[in-house]
């Protein structure tokens, strides 16, 4: 069955992952981006969850999962090294009404986790429907190499120039192709191509970043 691709807000939503080994780490790490509510259940965690409680950005509850325990979250991960429990918390937190996903078991998710290509509010999402994790990471890496580090900021740049487009301009066809053609142009990237190939950032005034350029040639 085809998936409905999605990418949900969690800001204000209660987070659960159970795990503290390094696929946790990986799951906590991405719920982190969005989410502000965030609670780990695990006897032991990696140094770098143990860094993310200390710091405030989740609670961590250092005990075993127990039955009840997926009750009252939006979202539930179930990330431990046990295929039973992982199950056993998939089908608990389903029936508290919430999204849940057991790592690594296809058969027992309301959701995957996809391979992401992340550039601030820049997103691209690859899923092959659990079929191939390896497949979705090789593509995502292509992805990275052709969309940049310069999108970030592109993008920001872009969200500016829509709000003060629509300020200006009534809704018609003519706000609307002006927007798909700032849309179609890209980001100028400078490179230092003695050596390293390194991205050049260039700078205005007292340290500010310059806003991006557009690269009208590859519009």
């Amino acid at each position: 069955m085809s998936l409905y691709p999605v990418f949900l807000k969690l800001e204000g939503h209660r987070i659960l992952v159970v795990g503290g080994g390094l696929i946790a780490q990986h799951k906590i790490e991405a719920v982190l981006r969005s989410a502000t509510d965030v609670t780990v259940v695990a006897p032991q965690v990696t140094p770098r969850v143990l860094l993310w409680a200390h710091q405030g950005r989740l609670r961590h509850i250092a005990l075993p999962y127990r039955s009840g325990m997926a009750k009252g979250y939006f979202l539930v991960i179930a990330a431990t090294d046990s295929e039973e429990l992982n199950r056993t918390i998939y089908n608990e937190a389903r029936e508290a009404g919430a999204l849940s996903n057991a790592v690594d078991d296809p058969g027992y998710c309301d959701f995957y986790a996809p391979a992401v290509v992340s550039r601030g509010e820049f997103q691209i999402a690859v899923s092959t429907g659990g079929n191939s994790p390896a497949l979705a990471q090789s593509i995502r890496k292509e992805l990275e190499r052709k969309f940049g580090p310069e999108y970030e900021p592109w993008t920001a740049w872009l969200g500016r120039m829509r709000q003060a487009i629509r300020n200006l301009l009534p809704r018609s066809e003519r706000r609307k192709e002006l927007l798909h053609l700032l849309a179609l142009c890209k980001p100028q990237l400078s490179h230092q191509d003695s050596g390293g190939n390194n991205e050049r950032v260039e700078r205005t005034g007292a340290g500010k970043p310059a806003e991006p350029r557009v690269n009208r040639a590859s519009a």
